[in-house]
């Protein structure tokens, strides 16, 4: 993962307490505040990681292989 000034961030690894709040929000953005407080993560990366993480949700469930 990669900011804007070229500096790298390693990948987080989150608790399963934490993957639920996060793909459980609301796409609109309603809970983004809460949900960035909850889990220690700036406010613009909760967006990103709930697609993220839903990503990998529905890859897994569906097999890769398949």
């Amino acid at each position: 993962m990669m900011r804007g000034s070229g500096e790298v961030v390693a990948p987080r690894r989150y608790t399963a307490g934490q993957v639920r709040l996060i793909v459980s929000s609301p796409l609109d953005g309603s809970q983004d505040f809460y949900v960035s407080m909850m889990v220690g993560m700036p406010l613009p990366m909760v967006a990103v990681e709930r697609a993220r993480l839903r990503r990998v949700a529905v890859d897994a469930s569906r097999g890769r292989w398949s």
